[in-house]
């Protein structure tokens, strides 16, 4: 069996490394990066007399596209709108074209939430058709809460993006209706575009403007640069684009039109291939917990684990593809670090001690602890059993991969489905898996009579700290609920400033550093606190696949960012394990000299 699960694992493997391959090979392609400025911005804000007078101001600044708004309820007239791109295309300008303008913010949600609302008025589909036969734009965006001919006109509006050969431009964090159902008809014709919305320049500067930009170039693959000008000082925004163009160039980024992706995805094989090592890691984990479950409830896991399987096969090829995906994905991210922690893998209970001649006896504690080890030695198994931790959250990173393997994923048109579950499932598992292995020790737990015995107040300060710690977890696990605070904005921008793609706080400084002071305190003699230890240390190895399931990000930099995540936080752990073991040397003198 367990030839069969090293196998099944080792395609897994394969299946990320060939999808990764064809990943890189698109993504050392997609490098171009188009910059756009606003035209009513540019009017408004510059002092200029007219469209000559503001095209000979921006002349310096070395932007190849400009964006035309048309308002339903604006003054310009669609003969006049037309003249204006004609002008723009004589002087060498990309026109992009903006219909509707409506409230620009980028908090559409949330003002739909509290019941405000934005400009009503939209565009027809038909009216639409009427400015691109005018405009003749490369690029189409809309402004105000939805798309134009939301919801009935739809298709209809996709029909007329093939049929003008014309791009969507996506915007992120525009939250309008009719977006998604828009850029999932036209996939082929879908521009990502980041823009700061004129209700958030006023929070930043040059300089942190630029930062998020590039950021978005950089992380999230942004093509398309929509940069609005600061009221009033249209100097500003010259100075922002000059800086963009030479930390673009640095980075090695040409400029250009914004590029689209081709209609790629991964052979069928690959994902066949990563279902299978799913498989194993399935049967793997039904191994480990053969004397922790019952027959009938093996039995149901392995049944549920073949239905789903089969599942996914007929939801690949007879239903939906992103669906199988999703699926298969998102099962992925919840049993690869699930395995790569459960102590029933890797720990020995007592009832199971090796021979004395392999280096093991019972411990202090009444559970399984080296003899003669040095706190060194103690630190260096446990860098061993967080390698070993690693390689299977890397295999279940390459299902994921392989699993991920469509354009539409990388254009975020469609994008990994269940965060939340993958952030908690795990770490419950763990939980659970490790209250069963203490349990197994033999010696009682007396949870109860110790929970007792803390006073009123310190189990009040306790409960409550447990309580905030989860809810800062699942809070964070999306966007915009909880806030990132100053302090950790500071650290970030420092990491940014320090590596070319930032390695995640959650790992080096969390995840990672307490999954090998767990695996050290058990080995040592303290399994219990060890066992407690480990099921935060799950953190770590849910955000190293978490980082793969942003399939938008450039692969090259979420390999990055867990490579050095996976060397800071193995180097934190071992300090960490280290200091703590001389302060638990000198508490027990059988332990002081080690």
């Amino acid at each position: 069996m367990r030839k069969l699960i090293a196998v099944l694992l080792f395609l897994g493997l394969a299946a990320g490394v060939g999808v990764g391959a064809q990943r890189l090979l698109l993504e050392r392609e997609f490098k171009t990066v188009e910059l756009a400025l606003d035209l009513d911005d540019l009017l408004a804000g510059s002092g200029c007399k007219g469209l000559a007078d503001a095209l000979e101001f921006i002349e310096p600044w070395d932007v190849e596209s400009i964006v035309v708004t048309a308002d339903p309820d604006g003054e310009r007239t669609l003969p006049e709108v037309g003249e204006m791109a004609e002008a723009l295309r004589e002087r060498g300008y990309r026109v992009l074209l903006k219909v509707g303008k409506g409230d620009e913010s980028h908090d559409i949600t949330n003002r739909r939430q509290a019941g405000e609302s934005g400009s009503s008025k939209t565009f027809s589909v038909e009216e639409t058709a009427a400015l691109v036969s005018a405009v003749e734009p490369k690029v189409i965006l809309f402004g105000g809460e939805q798309v134009a001919g939301y919801p009935y006109e739809v298709a209809q509006l996709a029909s007329l993006l093939k049929i003008a050969d014309l791009r969507f431009g996506l915007q992120e964090f525009s939250g309008q209706r009719g977006e998604r159902e828009l850029a999932s008809s036209v996939p082929l014709h879908v521009v990502r575009v980041h823009t700061i919305y004129p209700k958030e320049l006023t929070r930043y500067d040059v300089e942190s403007a630029a930062a998020r930009f590039l950021r978005a170039v950089k992380e999230r693959s942004y093509r398309l640069l929509y940069v609005r000008l600061w009221p009033g000082d249209p100097h500003a925004g010259g100075s922002l684009v000059e800086t963009l163009s030479s930390a673009l160039a640095a980075l090695g980024y040409s400029r250009g039109p914004a590029p689209y992706l081709p209609p790629w995805q991964s052979h069928w094989m690959y994902f066949v291939w990563a279902l299978a090592a799913w498989a194993g890691a399935v049967l793997w984990l039904g191994e480990v917990l053969v004397d922790f479950l019952d027959s009938r409830l093996r039995l149901l896991c392995r049944l549920g684990a073949a239905a789903l399987s089969v599942g996914v096969v007929v939801l690949y090829f007879l239903v939906d593809q992103i669906l199988a995906r999703q699926a298969l994905a998102l099962s992925a991210a919840v049993t690869f670090p699930l395995l790569a922690v459960i102590p029933q893998r890797w720990a020995v209970p007592p009832q199971k001690n090796p021979p004395q001649d392999r280096g093991m006896k019972v411990g202090l504690a009444g559970g399984t602890a080296l003899t003669g080890l040095s706190r060194a030695q103690v630190v260096g198994w446990s860098l061993r059993q967080f390698l070993v931790s690693t390689l299977l959250a890397a295999v279940g990173a390459g299902v994921m991969v392989a699993a991920l393997g469509d354009f539409r994923f990388m254009l975020k048109i469609a994008e990994f489905r269940g965060v939340k579950a993958m952030s908690i499932l795990p770490v419950l598992g763990a939980a659970v898996g490790a209250v069963g292995f203490a349990r197994a020790l033999g010696k009682p737990m007396a949870v109860r009579q110790r929970w007792r015995e803390i006073p009123v107040w310190a189990r009040v300060v306790l409960a409550a700290a447990v309580l905030g710690a989860v809810v800062i977890y699942v809070g964070r696990t999306g966007n915009f609920v909880i806030p990132v605070p100053e302090l950790e904005m500071r650290v970030r921008v420092f990491l940014e400033r320090a590596f070319v793609y930032r390695p995640r706080t959650k790992e080096f400084l969390i995840g990672h550093p307490l999954l090998i002071l767990g695996f050290g305190l058990y080995i040592w003699g303290e399994e219990r606190l060890g066992l407690a230890c480990i099921v935060p240390g799950t953190i770590g190895q849910i955000s190293l696949l978490n980082t793969f399931a942003h399939v938008h990000s450039p692969l090259a930099g979420s390999i990055s960012r867990s490579f050095w995540g996976l060397i800071l936080g193995a180097g934190m752990g071992g300090a960490l394990l280290y200091a703590v073991l001389s302060v638990l040397g000198r508490k027990r003198p059988d332990l002081a000299d080690k």
